[in-house]
């Protein structure tokens, strides 16, 4: 049987975005995993720094923030050091703002508006 064109592609693409059901932890071995997730409401005019201190008193740890967003080109800024530096001067937007660490397990960090 051979598959042309878009429909094909149109197919796979549906068929891959999926959801895989239930609300299980994430686990290594799977071929997809959950995304472990913190969403928390942080007005605005509140600073990345004081937004790491609310994680820190809710129990997460190694709290990194960054002042942009992931891109393809830059999937993980949380990891340079000049997107992280100067969380005290960077008001936190709505979305992804970096990565902490509950319980040993890394999550993203979403705020949410």
């Amino acid at each position: 049987m051979r598959f042309q064109g878009l429909p094909y592609l149109a197919v796979s693409l549906t068929i891959l975005c999926l959801p895989l059901g239930g609300t299980q932890a994430a686990e290594p071995e799977g071929l997809f995993s959950r995304v472990a997730t913190v969403h928390i409401f942080v007005p605005e005019t509140q600073s990345q720094a004081q937004l790491a201190d609310q994680l820190r008193a809710q129990g997460y740890a190694n709290v990194v923030l960054s002042s942009t967003y992931p891109s393809p080109a830059d999937p993980h800024p949380e990891l340079n050091p000049t997107l992280t530096s100067r969380p005290d001067q960077v008001p936190v937007h709505a979305g992804w703002n970096g990565v902490a660490v509950k319980d040993g397990q890394i999550v993203q960090v979403y705020v949410d508006r």
